[in-house]
């Protein structure tokens, strides 16, 4: 595949020093002239089957790829690792690098729902998805979740720092379970009511659910039900 053989000519590249919002910005700066070339090897590669189209898309968005992929705060999750860092891209060659792709066809349908939006915004979506899913197949296949409160913790955690909602909070990538567990709670505290709200932090700390009636101040059993609905409400704002 040609983006299997761009991989190679990037595989010396080194991390870029900007924060993954300026990188977003930076490859989103294209002139209307740009745009407008991207659209058109979209549109023929899309609709007219045109496998030379294709082919020129990957090689314009490759080194774009590897920017944003390898500053994504998600990709932390797995370590400072080239190898992960190709294997996305070549996940999103093969998603725009094919003649009649259905990423390419439903460029279309989504740029009627969204005017005025661009290309760029739309490839954007599509490589924080990618990025996404790969980080969730990869942190879910080595998670520890062994039943133990210590496990689901872990996994929670991961779960957390594998989707978009991390990157809402507002901090600097987390690097540590400790920094994620308080970005977590950050991002909790706009969207859970006081008690699950507590609950959630104790849990965090360590409490195990049957422990947290007494520090809640609540009966029998609302501690453990405060934190299963605050877990609940937190896994569903993760996949928005």
């Amino acid at each position: 595949m040609r983006g299997s053989s761009t991989a190679a000519r990037h595989r010396k590249t080194t991390a870029p020093s900007l924060a993954y919002g300026d990188i977003v910005g930076s490859v989103s700066s294209r002139t209307g002239h740009e745009q407008a070339a991207l659209a058109e090897l979209v549109g023929r590669a899309a609709e007219l089957g045109d496998a030379s189209a294709a082919r020129a898309l990957v090689e314009q968005l490759w080194p774009v790829w590897l920017r944003l992929v390898r500053a994504a705060p998600a990709m932390r999750l797995l370590g400072v690792s080239e190898d992960h860092t190709r294997n996305v891209a070549v996940r999103l060659a093969e998603k725009f690098g094919q003649p009649h792709a259905r990423t390419l066809k439903a460029y279309a349908l989504w740029q009627e729902r969204n005017e005025g939006k661009s290309f760029d915004d739309y490839h954007r979506i599509v490589v924080a998805n990618a990025v996404r899913d790969y980080v969730r197949l990869h942190v879910t296949s080595e998670a520890t979740d062994d039943g133990s409160y210590t496990g689901r913790r872990k996994r929670l955690l991961n779960e957390f720092a594998a989707t978009e909602a991390i990157e809402r909070v507002g901090f600097r990538p987390a690097l540590t379970p400790a920094q994620t567990a308080l970005q977590l709670v950050a991002f909790a505290e706009r969207r859970l009511p006081p008690t699950q709200l507590a609950s959630l932090r104790l849990w965090l700390e360590g409490a195990e659910p049957s422990e947290l009636d007494v520090p809640l101040g609540v009966a029998a059993g609302e501690g453990n039900r405060a934190l299963r609905a605050a877990l609940a409400t937190l896994r569903r704002e993760f996949a928005r």
